[in-house]
């Protein structure tokens, strides 16, 4: 049977897929660099408390991944991003609304459970519009979080800076929440009528399951890699608190750095997925995480105008393991169980990720006087140096998920520019 090569509304799908990936991220990272912030302004215990709202976020956003995943395989992927942008969206802004820090962390933990159909989703939808080339298609679609991660703090630094208008009692760190989420709101109702499903509808119909020695692979692959995406998350937040504290950076210059610091990836996303292919995959994929490591360890021994330059090398580093290990896992399983596969995944690796903001909260909150100064820091990026390295044995685990589909080969020989074409 011949493959079906993709349409314009393949593109025009996977263009604004990568759109949604990134108001996920920004809404994920936009409350980074606002915590001491918030911390003053709603009377807070400490960062710890506000770090808990991103925490809780994260956490409700990977424990609901599985439900998420078995519903991507079975129905209209299309419907469901929208549906998650849209509750994603309308939850921010009503963070934005709302001067009362429980109902606040409600809202956080439900902006999480609309969130949680994204991954799921379009990690499947994104290479179903792109059988002759499912690899790349899932590494542009990577590049949409490093524009999240790059835009939500920035947005959010800047606006809570300069934004002059004044309604009720909206405080100044939650106008970027009000002004993000309407954007978030027009950006779900457009995917909704212009994003296409691909047509893939005949096999999906096929009640396949993930086999139990599969299921076993992807629980140990992510128990591994937890490591990685506790990091993933810890970074962040432990960036903003050391920019601000150690360096006295302010509020804007915070959110514009801790945004700059993942702007690469949306490069080198995609190129890391390139360059990796074939059997260069898991080699390549330990080595991103082994040079993390070292990264992570020194970069409170770097000072001065160098610390955004290790910081984004770090996170450059950090956001291609992500792009590079989901291509990883999903070229061996089967289009008709991603979903659920990605959901598993991330119930286990993304729910102990979650847990990197509040942590790097609470132990910056012990370090006294000591956080005034980079040398302060060197437990916190010890501990991600370390989680880097033990994610580092993670590709022997992802490689017995099974051989790479004959489809997923074809990703050797093509690059970004020639995907739409025929073999």
């Amino acid at each position: 049977m011949q493959t079906r090569l993709p349409t314009f509304r393949s593109h025009l799908t996977l263009v604004l897929s990568a759109v949604l990936h990134a108001f996920t991220h920004a809404y994920a990272s936009m409350l980074v660099p606002l915590y001491l912030v918030m911390v003053t302004d709603l009377k807070l215990g400490g960062v710890r408390s506000a770090s808990l709202i991103v925490t809780l976020y994260g956490a409700v956003y990977c424990l609901g991944s599985y439900t998420a995943g078995a519903l991507s395989d079975r129905f209209d992927r299309k419907v469901l991003l929208s549906i998650g942008l849209l509750g994603n969206a309308a939850s921010i802004v009503a963070i934005g609304l709302c001067r009362n820090y429980p109902m606040i962390v409600m809202l956080g933990i439900a902006a999480g459970a609309f969130g949680t159909l994204f991954h799921p989703a379009a990690n499947a939808l994104a290479p179903a519009h792109y059988p002759k080339s499912p690899a790349m298609a899932i590494g542009l679609l990577g590049a949409g979080s490093g524009v999240g991660f790059f835009f939500g703090p920035q947005y959010a630094g800047w606006r809570t800076h300069t934004a002059a208008w004044h309604w009720a009692s909206v405080a100044q760190w939650q106008k970027p929440c009000v002004e993000l989420g309407v954007m978030g709101l027009i950006v779900g109702v457009i995917f909704l009528f212009v994003g296409a499903e691909a047509n893939d509808s005949a096999s999906r119909h096929v009640p396949d399951k993930i086999n139990r020695v599969q299921r076993v692979r992807v629980i140990q692959s992510a128990l591994i890699l937890m490591f990685r995406d506790f990091c993933g998350a810890a970074i962040f937040s432990l960036a903003a608190i050391y920019l601000q504290r150690a360096f006295h950076v302010g509020v804007q210059r915070t959110g514009l750095m801790v945004g700059i610091m993942v702007l690469p990836s949306v490069l080198f996303n995609p190129l890391f997925v390139y360059l990796t292919s074939g059997r260069r995959r898991m080699g390549g994929l330990s080595l991103i995480l082994f040079l993390a490591a070292v990264v992570a360890a020194v970069t409170p021994l770097v000072g001065g105008g160098w610390v955004l330059a290790i910081l984004c090398v770090y996170q450059t580093l950090q956001m291609g393991s992500f792009a590079v290990g989901d291509v990883a896992m999903l070229e061996r399983v089967a289009p008709e169980v991603r979903g659920r596969v990605v959901g598993l995944f991330m119930v286990i690796a993304g729910t102990f990720g979650a847990l990197g903001p509040w942590v790097m909260g609470a132990w910056t909150d012990l370090l006294g006087p000591r956080g005034g100064e980079p040398s302060g820091y060197f437990g916190p990026f010890g501990l991600i140096s370390a989680f880097m390295l033990l994610a580092a044995v993670a590709p022997p685990w992802l490689a017995k998920l099974g051989p790479v589909s004959e489809t997923m080969k074809l990703v050797e020989e093509i690059s970004p520019a020639t995907m739409g074409a025929t073999p």
